[in-house]
């Protein structure tokens, strides 16, 4: 079955000096229906993995935390004994300009479904996914308090475009098969879960340590197929353009000048580098 990837709204956030940790991207899952389920803070994809499918209430997904609001909710996991590690949520982020990235969500679970979730993280854009810990089996069908669940990911998720966070049911370290929620009860692939308030953070790089000096882009809007990227310093940069999705589109080492004439009509994000340092800008093709 194919995966869904739900809607994107892509952004970049504007650089500021200070320490507080800040919502880089949020969910929460409030929407009635799948297809309308959005970032509801910054930007980013949400994806279901591993064949399961939406599980829905009455033709809308159930009730999240507080219950006043919508969680999202997946069901056909796996069989027992078969694929763990494979199936559940899966978010890309981009976390450029942004230090010290923690996640944190609120799950929920059938007494049927697994009761064990892996955590997995990606810096390349999900090619290499890498463990980062699991919840011990702790999952249970109600909601508490919120945040019910957090993550501080290594360093290495800090500042990058292809960052991204799983959640996958996996089989009780214990023994070589899924464990239900509920001692009492068997696992099955038909057991649900939810999660609601998924939250990505970070602290910002700020201004003072992420700036390259006199940088411009010029012309913003491009309309002749030429970017112009400039400096101070006037020395090699790189230069990667990202598209809405987070795909990489155009890659150039340059002086100045870089081709993007075959972008289409639409929103990017340009990531340049010069001598160590890295910053961010919004472009926009017309």
């Amino acid at each position: 079955m194919m995966r869904k990837i739900y809607s994107l709204l892509f952004i970049v956030a504007a650089a500021f000096t200070g320490t507080a940790q800040v919502t880089i991207s949020q969910w929460n899952f409030d929407a009635d229906l799948p297809g309308a389920m959005s970032p509801t803070t910054g930007g980013g994809t949400f994806t279901t993995i591993g064949g399961v499918e939406d599980n829905l209430t009455s033709g809308v997904m159930p009730a999240g935390n507080p219950s006043t609001g919508k969680a999202y909710s997946i069901k056909t996991f796996p069989a027992a004994g078969t694929a763990s590690g494979t199936a559940g949520f899966q978010f890309m982020v981009v976390t450029a300009n942004y230090t010290g990235i923690t996640v944190s969500f609120d799950p929920r679970g059938s007494n049927t479904a697994s009761k064990w979730q892996q955590y997995q993280y990606t810096i390349d854009g999900g090619a290499n996914w890498t463990v980062v810990g699991n919840n011990a089996g702790a999952l249970t069908n109600a909601f508490t308090t919120t945040p019910m669940v957090t993550v501080t990911l290594p360093a290495d998720a800090a500042n990058k475009d292809g960052f991204g966070f799983r959640i996958v049911s996996i089989f009780d370290p214990a023994g070589t098969d899924y464990a239900p929620v509920a001692a009492a009860s068997t696992y099955g692939p038909g057991g649900a879960w939810r999660i609601d308030n998924f939250t990505v953070t970070g602290t910002s790089l700020g201004t003072h340590q992420n700036q390259i000096a006199g940088l411009k882009l010029y012309p913003n809007p491009v309309t002749n197929g030429v970017l112009n990227v400039t400096t101070d310093n006037n020395e090699i940069k790189e230069v990667t353009v990202f598209d809405v999705l987070g795909k990489q589109v155009v890659k150039a080492s340059t002086e100045q000048v870089v081709n993007v004439s075959n972008l289409k009509t639409g929103v990017y994000m340009v990531k340049v580098t010069e001598a160590g340092k890295t910053a961010t800008r919004k472009l926009v093709i017309k």
